[in-house]
């Protein structure tokens, strides 16, 4: 990429203006907008990937993103986009939400892991391999929505409810179904701010697993193994945390800590599938998933026969049970009853193979359509190159010979000796 292009995204972020006493900037998704089709042109076809370049940017640039915060704020406002110097607040029953990546033999793996934040113990994980079918080069591709929910109904059910939960801002963590699962059950949210990995405690404990996984490695034949031999090692080791006067063991601390206990039907109910549909026909379909429910529609001044509207509800779904469905009206105001599945075009009624499915499918199309616009490409280059050929041939067939034209000879004529003895000349 060219430093033209990177001097304008720099000179889009360093842009500012006062609005309500405060400074306003732009953001990263507003910038690529602005210059996607440049980008594009360049190769950076996606946002993530332009995030990705602009990281490498930033850090040459001006060192850190902090850094370019500080250079476009006012100096009443640096201290907000300061990263924090001192000790972090540590409050027991605060629980930390993280992943990580690591890398052996040749294959990369992604650790998502759950830790409480005043005694460090690490609570449980789950951990995906990176495959290609799969898409999951990023963690937030390896974990969806609901594979976080699911780790979140375990971990409640077998401690309990923490006071808060500290997650940062990647989509996947902050997904409609988990805040509303956690505002559902009264667990305060806390994010931290855009990198700032010094926010999160989890991280410097990452470094800290990842030295004993190396070991471990080495000593366990798979990942699976290593991983959790690792993290029982830094649950059961002492270590020295910066708010504790003498080292700590983080099993035995964590054992003095009491949760909210909560019953696993309130924690699934936190935890559903929402979907707004209107019901046609008595069916409600989602995810080429087909559910009867037969809706007593009101007849309405002006809304009979061909005006009547299908009517909006809001759905309910159990992240493990695909086969009902609890319908409430569309202002969530009162139950209107439960809709049962009724046929499917699906293989399997699992959500997360019905995700993985749908993902295929757009990944196939998303290839589809790339190869017919590098198809059109070809084709439009073929008829570039077809039309500067002709157009040579035509120069060449009309520009004229530099040879000389031959000149028509004169016509002899026939020598008459009567001309001769007349007196007349020989031609």
């Amino acid at each position: 990429m060219q430093d033209e292009i990177w001097a304008r995204v720099l000179e889009l972020l360093r842009f500012t203006k006062e609005e309500k006493g405060r400074t306003r900037t732009l953001s990263i998704s507003q910038v690529y907008r602005l210059l996607e089709v440049d980008l594009q042109a360049r190769g950076i076809r996606s946002e993530r990937t332009f995030r990705r370049r602009l990281e490498e940017v930033i850090k040459q640039r001006f060192g850190s993103w902090e850094k370019l915060e500080l250079s476009r704020r006012n100096k009443e406002e640096l201290a907000e986009y300061r990263r924090p110097k001192a000790k972090q607040r540590r409050e027991p029953a605060t629980w930390e939400i993280d992943a990580t990546g690591y890398s052996w033999e040749g294959k990369r793996y992604f650790i998502l892991a759950a830790r409480e934040r005043w005694s460090g113990f690490f609570l449980s994980y789950m951990t995906v391999e990176a495959t290609e079918d799969t898409n999951t080069f990023y963690y937030n591709k390896a974990f969806s929505a609901l594979d976080v929910s699911r780790f979140f109904i375990d971990l409640f059910k077998k401690y309990g409810l923490p006071e808060r939960v500290v997650i940062d801002n990647e989509l996947t963590l902050r997904a409609e179904i988990i805040m509303r699962g956690l505002e559902y059950l009264n667990i305060q949210i806390t994010r931290t701010k855009p990198y700032s990995p010094n926010s999160k405690l989890i991280e410097r404990a990452f470094r800290d697993l990842k030295d004993l996984l190396r070991y471990y490695i080495a000593t366990h034949e798979s990942f699976e193994e290593a991983i959790k031999e690792a993290i029982d090692t830094y649950n059961r080791t002492e270590h020295r945390f910066e708010h504790f006067q003498t080292p700590v063991i983080p099993e035995h601390l964590h054992a003095t800590i009491e949760y909210r206990q909560v019953e696993e039907d309130e924690l699934r109910r936190a935890f559903r599938e929402k979907f707004i549909r209107v019901v046609r026909n008595h069916t409600i379909t989602i995810d080429n998933l087909k559910y009867e429910f037969i809706y007593d529609f009101e007849e309405r001044a002006g809304e009979i026969g061909r005006n009547r509207k299908a009517p909006t509800v809001v759905c309910y779904r159990d992240i493990e049970n695909a086969s009902l469905l609890e319908v409430w009206d569309e202002k969530e105001t009162r139950p209107l009853g439960i809709a049962r599945l009724i046929s499917t075009d699906a293989p399997s009624l699992d959500p997360t193979e019905i995700r993985e499915i749908k993902n295929k499918e757009k990944r196939i199309e998303r290839r589809k359509k790339k190869l017919k616009e590098e198809l059109i490409e070809i084709e439009q280059q073929e008829l570039q190159q077809q039309k500067e050929t002709a157009t040579f041939l035509e120069f060449l067939s009309a520009e004229p010979s530099l040879q000389p034209a031959p000149q028509p000879k004169p016509e002899e004529e026939e020598w008459d000796p009567l001309k001769l003895f007349l007196g007349g000349e020989e031609p």
